[in-house]
């Protein structure tokens, strides 16, 4: 069911309830009752949920295929670089 791939894909990403919806750009009890089953989520929940999260819109309707739409090994790059040029002192990014 719809409810609970939602909650198995916010739990995959370690988001609480709060989280997520601010991310989604929902508000938190918007979600709760995706959640919960009492609301059914719109065409533009859908989008903003797969947009935000990459994850693959078929899996999140029906449950067939992968959760998250794979990411080719440039963008793997990109995430891991924008990662690494969050954190450490200024001297560990530039010899990086």
């Amino acid at each position: 069911m719809i409810k609970d791939r939602i909650k198995q894909l916010r739990k995959e990403l370690k988001l609480t309830q709060e989280e997520f919806a601010d991310k989604a750009g929902m508000k938190r009890s918007t979600l709760s009752k995706y959640e919960n089953g009492e609301n059914a989520p719109s065409a533009t929940a859908f989008a903003l949920i797969c947009k935000e999260f990459d994850v693959n819109e078929t899996w999140l309707r029906t449950g067939e295929g992968e959760m998250f739409v794979p990411k080719s090994r440039d963008e793997e790059l990109a995430e891991f670089f924008g990662t690494v040029q969050g954190i450490g002192p200024e001297s560990f990014k530039r010899r990086f």
